[in-house]
């Protein structure tokens, strides 16, 4: 996965939702409205492994995965063509799925 700037799309059965993502050197930084994001990106063979911590910065803010004031996201991801597609889950909702999809803005 490249170096560069990304737009999030990812959803829920509760919500879907949209962020920016910056990918640097398999760190991985980011946020939306509510919301604010960090963690790292590695490649093992074809696939990425997310791992990231989701913390509220605006208190009203619900994410899609709940009221929660943060969670761990990890996802399993490959590409598709410039776009990347992932699935996961919350740690504190682990019975809900979570897609994501990240389209490259600047890189």
């Amino acid at each position: 996965m490249k170096n560069g700037l990304y737009i999030a799309r990812f959803s829920t059965p509760m919500d879907d939702g949209a962020g920016v993502i910056v990918i640097h050197d398999g760190e991985v930084r980011g946020g939306d409205s509510g919301m604010y994001y960090f963690g790292t990106v590695t490649h093992t063979d074809d696939k990425l492994q997310v791992k990231m911590r989701v913390r509220r910065h605006y208190e009203a803010a619900i994410s899609v995965v709940g009221d929660f004031e943060q969670f761990e996201l990890t996802l399993t991801g490959k590409p598709k063509g410039e776009t990347f597609v992932f699935e996961g889950r919350a740690d504190r909702v682990p019975s809900m799925r979570f897609t994501a999809t990240l389209v490259p803005a600047a890189i």
